[in-house]
């Protein structure tokens, strides 16, 4: 079964990139198997929770999340729901356009404020009521719903300062770095996701950027707590689990998809960065549908 591609349209105001809804009217949209089928999204998302727990899958991991969290997931990351209508709060959700529509450079800092929680996609927040972040999120919400399309530079605005809020709210938390260095974080990740099927080696990207090897492992250990040759691994690794999980190809058409030469070289280069074989990985993604199915 493949993984079905969800790309942004904004149903309610139609020329803006950004989107915010209670959970509890967003899990009532849709049929809840919709929401608990794999799936991938070509924007970033935002679940604002402040009451009541539940489960996300990113990635294939299991993230619990309870009242005061805040789950942060990126665009093109394999998910699923599991729904809970008790759960209360918002979600957010931004079109990357969102960042850089304005003709302004490109928001680094809002941009890198996504890469905060690389692996580990929930923060803990405080959601009392009279708390800067709390109120900004519910000032949010109700201008959206004024659905006013002269009131975008004010929703942006108020992002930006919600942003702003939780990152001062958690300084321990969230990761610091300069504008400069994300960018060549992004400019680097972005390159080795158009093309990590073809290119396996820092040296290729480091050539085509114009960078050096030393200034691509600092932004990468910086913003994405990885060095920069374990960044093309892991992209490689999760496309590969994104293919096996489809269940549609042969492991020699999985192999040539990665760019490897031998279906027995992609074997051993998945078990070596997994811990498990290919049919081992397949085995327990299989049994974990079937608990949530039935569980």
């Amino acid at each position: 079964m493949s993984v079905k591609k969800i790309k942004f349209k904004n149903r309610t105001i139609s020329n803006l990139n950004f989107e915010i809804n209670t959970l509890n009217n967003f899990f009532g949209s849709r049929p809840k198997a919709i929401f608990e089928t794999d799936f991938r999204t070509d924007f970033w998302f935002l679940m604002y929770i402040i009451e009541g727990e539940g489960h996300h899958i990113v990635d294939f991991k299991d993230h619990h999340y309870h009242s005061g969290d805040l789950l942060v997931v990126a665009k093109d990351t394999v998910q699923s729901f599991r729904v809970n209508y008790d759960v209360r709060g918002y979600i957010v959700i931004i079109n990357e356009p969102f960042f850089y529509e304005s003709g302004d450079n490109i928001d680094m800092e809002l941009m890198a404020f996504f890469e905060t929680p690389i692996g580990k996609p929930i923060i803990n927040l405080n959601m009392k009521e009279d708390e800067t972040s709390r109120i900004l999120i519910d000032l949010i919400y109700r201008e959206y719903q004024e659905k006013n399309e002269n009131g975008y530079k004010l929703i942006k605005s108020l992002f930006q300062s919600f942003v702003f809020a939780i990152r001062s709210e958690n300084e321990d938390l969230i990761n610091e770095y300069s504008p400069s260095l994300y960018q060549h974080y992004y400019d680097y990740r972005s390159l080795v996701n158009k093309n990590y099927n073809s290119l396996k080696t820092v040296d290729e990207y480091s050539s085509i950027l114009g960078l050096s090897k030393k200034t691509i492992n600092k932004a990468c250990r910086a913003c994405g707590d990885v060095s920069a040759k374990t960044l093309i691994v892991n992209r490689v690794i999760l496309e590969a689990k994104r293919l096996i999980v489809q269940d549609k190809l042969k492991m020699y058409e999985i192999s040539d998809e990665l760019g490897f030469d031998e279906p027995a070289n992609f074997a051993g280069f998945f078990k070596r960065f997994t811990g498990m074989s290919v049919k081992s990985f397949k085995q327990t993604q299989k049994k974990s549908k079937n608990s949530n199915m039935f569980g």
